[in-house]
């Protein structure tokens, strides 16, 4: 059984990501969520639940936060509506959340992705050993050694499959900062129009600041229409598609085509190529798949 994970924008979302392929979507949150696609408020959430039992797809809530002492208790607070919602995921980085969730019993729901740090398969076991749903394997490490990290595990892994990656996480508020030292006045936060771009390239990389900080992303969109099926021959059953940037039309079509790559009706290189030019201002790549990014002097 695949689980492709998909990113939804408004409520109405939910159905059209199911008709598409979806079997889960992420929902992100103001305060608790990081880096997602859209926030919802936590007041819909009874609500999105219900819609998802409807349309038969499981519920998936981003809690990437980092906390400190005295966000706990709002933490916990959200961890029992949490339960009560009775999700069937939660994507957690901060070791906290694997306290309290332990503590409320449902460790079980627990999806543990902290960007960088799974690049092995020792890693990976460790926290799938804690007893948790699954963990999420670092994006920034080759397709053979993902493969072989999805080999070696005894437990469910996921990867990115689709989407601008996060390169950095601040909790300061860089823009505003600058803006403040330049003495200008500009709408810097909550604007996802902003981009970072170096002398010597030609990468457009987008940077957002919002209430937890400054967030930079890949001045590439990760696509993985070569490579899923030798992720699925590795193992791995979960895939997720960030929409982040874009709109349900576009998380919808790459659903779709990366379904009919994974059945063999479409040639994952020959897709890679249409797709390429049809999002050229995407700087579409195949990320770190063929390429170390610890160099060797």
């Amino acid at each position: 059984m695949v689980d492709f994970i998909a990113t939804p924008f408004a409520f109405g979302d939910i159905e059209k990501l199911k008709t598409a392929g979806a079997q889960s979507v992420l929902i992100a949150v103001p305060f608790f969520s990081a880096r997602g696609a859209a926030c919802f408020p936590i007041e819909e959430l009874p609500d999105i639940k219900a819609e998802c039992v409807r349309c038969q797809i499981s519920m998936y809530v981003l809690v990437n936060r980092i906390f400190v002492e005295e966000e706990l208790e709002r933490l916990r607070d959200f961890l029992k509506l949490l339960k009560e919602l009775d999700v069937e995921g939660i994507y957690y980085g901060d070791e906290g959340v694997l306290y309290e969730a332990a503590r409320l019993d449902m460790k079980d729901r627990l999806i543990y992705n902290p960007d960088t740090l799974i690049t092995n398969a020792m890693d990976m076991q460790y926290y799938l050993d804690e007893g948790i749903r699954m963990a999420t394997i670092s994006k920034e490490i080759t397709l053979q050694e993902m493969c072989t990290v999805a080999r070696d595990v005894q437990g469910e892994c996921e990867v990115v499959l689709h989407g601008r990656l996060n390169m950095m996480h601040s909790k300061r508020k860089l823009l505003s900062a600058y803006m403040e030292f330049l003495g200008k006045e500009e709408a810097v936060t909550d604007n996802h129009q902003l981009y970072l771009m170096e002398e010597t390239r030609d990468d457009h990389m987008p940077i957002v600041e919002d209430a937890l900080g400054t967030h930079v992303f890949t001045g590439f969109t990760l696509v993985s229409f070569e490579e899923i099926r030798e992720l699925y021959e590795a193992g791995v059953r979960h895939f997720r598609i960030d929409g982040i940037f874009h709109d349900i039309e576009y998380v919808c079509e790459a659903l779709r085509l990366y379904q009919d790559v994974l059945k063999g009706v479409r040639d994952g290189r020959q897709t890679y190529q249409e797709y390429e030019k049809k999002y050229k201002e995407d700087h579409v790549s195949h990320g770190f798949y063929y390429t170390k990014t610890s160099k060797v002097k």
